[in-house]
């Protein structure tokens, strides 16, 4: 009897998120997941170091291209995030940019950039059309355009320059000689010498006494000092208080001549 034909096994479908359906570009270069993990990150130092994992720019420190490349990625998931785009556009929004960042190494015409862009975007924008899917609204679409023109093409040729030209690095190196310390000597050789202590006692006690003392006599001086100043004080104060006295006196005595003087007159005037 002839052995069975050993049965094909079907092939897994691939998990959503995971693989690129054409013509959409989500999913090519951002999977499902890793859109999802960037939208929970709290912190702008969690986003750094998922893009540097990501996309092994783990040399962004010493490497200018990676470090340009770390900010434009990190520009792009930022930009999708506060808006608010699902996973799948944000995705299909970050392959768009890459592919527009490589195209610029090798076109200088910032026109024929803002095409090839435009091209992609439809292609994503667009229902009842071949190679097309309706992906993105007519405001997702001003909106990505905005922000495209305003950053990426408005720093074009300085993208491309970055890109295509090799940096100048000035590299030194030089020797530096420290001294090194002496090792202490070892705790189990030190000896105790009674005399010096007890003259190293004897100075500290005076030193203390002397403290001490400084210490009364300067508080002393000041507890004069208030006395002294209090004294003043009082004087001052008793001196203004007599001439206000005085003050007050006179102009009373002022008034009451003023008055007698009135009366008299008075008094002369009906002949007493």
């Amino acid at each position: 009897m002839p052995p069975k034909p050993a049965e094909e096994e079907e092939p897994e479908e691939p998990e959503e998120g995971s693989v690129p359906v054409p013509p959409c570009l989500a999913w090519t270069d951002l999977k499902k997941k890793d859109a999802t993990d960037f939208v929970e990150l709290a912190t702008a130092e969690d986003a750094i170091k998922f893009v540097v994992e990501r996309f092994e720019l783990r040399d962004y420190e010493s490497n200018p291209i990676s470090t340009i490349k770390l900010d434009f990625f990190l520009w792009i998931l930022t930009f999708c995030k506060e808006s608010g785009f699902s996973e799948e556009k944000t995705s299909a929004m970050f392959t768009i940019m890459k592919r527009l960042h490589e195209y610029s190494k090798d076109h200088e015409d910032v026109m024929k950039a803002f095409n090839y862009f435009k091209q992609m975007l439809l292609q994503h924008s667009l229902a009842n059309t071949p190679d097309c899917v309706e992906l993105y609204s007519p405001t997702d679409v001003k909106m990505i355009t905005q922000f495209v023109h305003s950053t990426f093409l408005q720093h074009y040729r300085l993208y491309r320059f970055a890109n295509t030209r090799d940096q100048e690095k000035d590299q030194f190196s030089t020797c530096l000689y420290v001294n090194t310390a002496a090792s202490p000597p070892p705790l189990a050789s030190g000896k105790i010498d009674d005399g010096q202590s007890k003259a190293q006692a004897s100075v500290v006690g005076e030193q203390q006494e002397t403290s001490q003392q400084q210490n009364e006599e300067a508080k002393a001086e000041d507890k004069q000092e208030e006395e002294t100043s209090e004294a003043r004080v009082a004087k001052a104060v008793s001196a203004l208080l007599a001439e206000k006295s005085k003050e007050l006196e006179d102009s009373m005595q002022k008034k009451l001549d003023i008055k007698m003087n009135t009366i008299q007159a008075k008094l002369a005037g009906l002949g007493l």
